[in-house]
Order: structure tokens, then C-alpha cells, then sequence
């Protein structure tokens, strides 16, 4: 155990090295940082759950060991360590501080279209192994997506339960949608704000507010395009929005490798629509001069 890197309401993170000279992260939970003993249980539980499913997804931060000490009233949990914000895999523990998405908001303001569209598919896919394995996160926010070797990974497991007694408004303020976070959907959506955090620079109660002057560069309409994501992502109404993470990582996997093709699409519904209503007109226009020339017959029969 080197330093703290790391506190939180329940416990607190650190700085640690192996025999083999390997630095790892190490999540220590207290019973005593809870009012009662079921928070402790259900976060200690949820770990244990989330531990072999870990290793098993490049986009979940991997458990490597979990530990417990009863009499002294404590959990802990070995985990890979985040990139240094600055250095990358090379860790100086003096002055090593995690990257995480959260991080690099707050120093870029705003990602590139294109970057917002690979973390969001990578963590979708993350998601969705998740969910298939009975589990929700309940979550999920720029602050609690790291980096190792790059590749961004789902961390701060504490909040994950089974998918079937999740439901509750446990979470971060703004991440959570109407119905709570104990849901599929609910972690659909808070991933859908996180996308609207990276991509637009703007703070997530500002949704769906999109930032001014925006002008007609290529940037901008992937922006827009990716917003309708978002926007799926995020609906209230439950039944119009993504079901499923892979559902919302097929559509960012969609607008990566094929944006084209998704403008034409979102072109031909346009004119789709403008036909439609155009159509409607025509035939409301048919169906009143029908009417008008009814009522001259039955004028010029009087």
C-alpha cells in the first residue's frame, strides 16, 4: 500500500504495489462509513457478483481479489490500475493521479465527435455484457469510466446489484433518469448523458440544450447525427428509447463505420415525411374541392 488515490462515501482507494512490482488499485469499503450493516452486505455482495464477470470484457475494470476482515469491520478488493492523466502506463507513485473520462471532459471541455462515438460504443458493449449476466451498474458517469492502456473500462462497481433488485434513485444527481436507477433502461440513459456531457461540452442538466453558433462544418453535422443518439438514449418515455445496450452500441458502431450511409438514411426519412405530408395535403385539397363541388350540384338543383 503506497498512497490514497482515491475517496468516496463508503470507502476509499489506493495506490498499491505487488512482490512482482506490478501497481495496482485497491478499493478498501468500512462497515463503520454506513448508518446500518445492509449497505455494507449489498455492496460487498455486489462485487462478488460483478468479480468473475469482470475479467471476462475488455470494458469492465478488472477484479483481481477480494478480500475481508470481520473483526476489524472491513472489504477490500484488488483491482488493474487506471493510466496516469499524464504519463500513461508509465506510474510514478508520487505523483500518479487516475485518467478517467471525467478528467479529460473537464481539460478538452469537448471530445471529438468521432472519439465520443468509439468511448460510447466500447462502453455500451460493456453494458450489455453486464446486463446479460444478470447485473445493472446503476452508475454510470464520466467520473466512474477510467482508462487502462487506453482502452476506456466500466469502474466503480460499488452500486452493482442483480438486475432483478436493483430499482431504486441511487446514483449521481442528473444521471438518473424519472423512474430511478435500478434498470436496463436506467443505465441506457445515463450512458446517453454521458454522451451528451463529452460530446457537447455543456453540463448534463443542461440537456438538450446543444452548444451555440454551430456551423455547417462536417463536426457539426456528426454532432447533430450523433445527438439523435442521444437523444434515443435518453427519452422518457421508456418504450421509444433503446432497449438494450447493444441496440444503442449497433447504432454508435453504425455512425462509426458507415456515417454516409446513416445521412442517407436520415435523408430518405426526411423526404419520406415530406412526401407524407405533402401527400396528406394533396388528398385534404381533393377532398374539399370534392365537397365544394357537392354543395354547387345541390345548390344549382335547388
Amino acid at each position: 500500500m503506497l498512497r490514497p488515490i482515491g475517496r468516496g462515501s463508503s470507502g476509499e482507494v489506493w495506490l498499491a504495489r505487488n512482490a512482482l512490482g506490478t501497481y495496482r488499485a485497491v478499493k478498501i469499503v468500512r462497515e463503520k462509513a454506513f448508518k446500518n450493516r445492509r449497505p455494507f452486505e449489498r455492496e460487498f455482495n455486489g462485487i462478488l457478483k460483478f468479480e468473475p464477470v469482470s475479467r471476462s470484457h475488455d470494458g469492465l475494470v478488472d477484479i483481481l481479489q477480494v478480500g475481508r476482515n470481520e473483526a476489524a469491520g472491513y472489504f477490500y478488493c484488488v483491482m488493474e490500475l487506471a493510466d496516469d492523466v499524464v504519463t500513461s502506463s508509465n506510474i510514478h507513485p508520487q505523483t500518479y493521479s487516475p485518467r478517467t473520462l471525467g478528467q479529460d471532459k473537464d481539460r478538452l471541455k469537448r471530445l471529438p465527435v468521432a472519439e465520443c462515438v468509439r468511448l460510447g460504443a466500447a462502453i455500451a458493449s460493456a453494458l450489455g455484457f453486464l446486463h446479460k449476466n444478470g447485473l445493472i451498474h446503476r452508475d454510470i458517469k464520466p467520473s466512474n469510466i477510467i482508462f487502462v492502456n487506453g482502452i476506456p473500462k466500466l469502474a466503480d462497481i460499488g452500486l452493482v446489484t442483480d438486475a432483478s433488485e436493483g430499482r431504486s434513485f441511487v446514483g449521481t444527481e442528473g444521471f438518473i433518469p424519472p423512474e430511478g436507477s435500478g434498470t436496463i433502461r436506467a443505465d441506457i440513459y445515463a450512458l446517453g448523458k454521458v454522451l451528451y456531457e463529452i460530446s457537447t461540452g455543456k453540463d448534463r442538466n443542461e440537456y438538450p440544450a446543444l452548444p451555440e453558433l454551430l456551423d455547417n462544418h462536417a463536426e457539426t453535422r456528426d454532432l447533430i447525427l450523433l445527438n439523435k443518439i442521444i437523444l434515443k438514449a435518453c427519452r422518457v418515455k421508456t418504450w421509444e428509447g433503446y432497449q438494450t445496450a447493444e441496440e444503442m452500441m449497433l447504432a454508435l458502431l453504425a455512425f462509426q463505420f458507415d456515417k454516409e450511409a446513416l445521412r442517407k438514411r436520415e435523408a430518405s426519412q426526411f423526404l419520406s415525411k415530406v412526401f407524407a405530408i405533402v401527400g396528406a395535403i394533396v388528398a385534404l385539397g381533393i377532398f374539399i374541392g370534392i365537397i365544394w363541388r357537392l354543395i354547387q350540384l345541390m345548390k344549382a338543383s335547388d
